[in-house]
C-alpha cells in the first residue's frame, strides 16, 4: 500500500495571509507523485502551482491555474511521473485566491438593495472612481451614524467575517484594520461591507443570506475618515480584484439606476 505524505504548505504572502482556506500535498506512487489540493472554503478558489522538478514530468503544464469547486477533497493538480530510472524530488511554489479567476461573465442587470434598512435614507459620500480613496475602483460609501443596521445587497453565502478591529485612521496603512463581511453570489461575484464595528457582524461564515437580511451594524473602523459603509462588488482574480458597477432599486423600488456621488437615495421597500 502506498504511504501518503501529506505537506501543509505556510501562506506567505500578504495577499494569502488574508486566510483562504487551502491545503497541498502530495501522495507517493510508483514512479512519483499525485500532487493535491483541498479546498475549505464556501466558495471557489483558483490556485497556481509552479514546479521545480528533477527527473519528473507533470502531467499538466507548469503554472497551469486549476478552479477548486467549494467545500471539496483531493482535487488533483498534476501526476509528477519519473523519466528515466534513477533519483527523483520535486519542490514547488504557489498562490491561490477567491474565485474564478477566467470568468468574465455575470448578471449585470442584478437589481441590488440599498444596503440599509425600509424608511432609511443616506448620502453617497464617495461614488465609483472618486477622487480620494475609490481611483480606479467601482466601491461607493455610504456616510451613516455608527451602529446602524447594515442589510444585505443581495443574497449568497457568507466566506469571511472580520469584526474584532477597532482601531481607525485617515492613513492607507490602517487598512488592516478593516473590519469587513464578504458575500458570495451565485453569478461568481462578490460583495463586500467594510468598516462594520467592532462586533457587529450578525452573520457567521457559511451562513446562506437572503437578500435584505440584516448582516451588521455599520461603524468607523480601519482606514476611514468617518462613520461609513463602505461597498464593493467584485470579481475576484488571482493576484487583483476587478471591481464592477451595479444597479441599486431606490425609493419605492420600482426605479433602478447607478448611484452617483453626493446625491441621498431612499429605501421605501420590503
Amino acid at each position: 500500500m502506498n504511504k501518503t505524505i501529506l505537506f501543509l504548505l505556510l501562506l506567505i504572502s500578504a495577499r494569502i495571509l488574508a486566510q483562504v482556506n487551502v491545503k497541498t500535498y502530495n501522495e507517493k506512487i510508483e514512479g512519483g507523485y499525485i500532487y493535491y489540493a483541498d479546498n475549505n472554503e464556501q466558495c471557489p478558489v483558483s490556485i497556481k502551482v509552479s514546479f521545480k522538478l528533477k527527473n519528473l514530468k507533470s502531467s499538466k503544464d507548469n503554472n497551469k491555474i486549476t478552479l477548486l469547486p467549494a467545500n471539496t477533497k483531493r482535487i488533483e493538480i498534476s501526476r509528477l511521473t519519473t523519466i528515466r530510472k534513477g533519483k527523483y524530488e520535486f519542490s514547488s511554489s504557489y498562490t491561490f485566491n477567491y474565485g474564478d479567476h477566467y470568468q468574465y461573465d455575470y448578471d449585470e442587470d442584478f437589481e441590488y438593495y440599498l444596503p440599509f434598512q425600509n424608511t432609511e435614507a443616506y448620502k453617497v459620500d464617495q461614488g465609483y472612481n472618486g477622487t480620494f480613496s475609490h481611483q480606479n475602483e467601482n466601491a461607493i460609501d455610504f456616510t451613516m451614524p455608527i451602529g446602524t443596521h447594515i442589510v444585505a445587497a443581495r443574497g449568497g453565502i457568507v466566506i469571511k467575517v472580520i469584526d474584532i478591529n477597532y482601531r481607525r485612521c485617515e492613513k492607507k496603512e490602517c487598512e488592516k484594520f478593516n473590519n469587513k463581511i464578504i458575500i458570495y453570489h451565485n453569478d461568481g461575484t462578490f460583495a463586500e461591507y467594510t468598516h462594520i464595528k467592532k462586533n457587529g457582524a450578525k452573520v457567521k461564515i457559511g451562513d446562506i443570506i437572503q437578500i435584505g437580511q440584516l448582516i451588521a451594524e455599520s461603524g468607523n473602523v480601519g482606514y476611514s475618515t468617518g462613520p461609513h459603509l463602505h461597498f464593493v462588488v467584485f470579481f475576484q482574480k488571482l493576484n487583483e480584484r476587478k471591481t464592477l458597477k451595479t444597479k441599486f432599486k431606490i425609493n419605492d423600488g420600482n426605479k433602478t439606476e447607478t448611484l452617483v456621488e453626493k446625491n441621498e437615495y431612499i429605501r421605501n421597500y420590503n
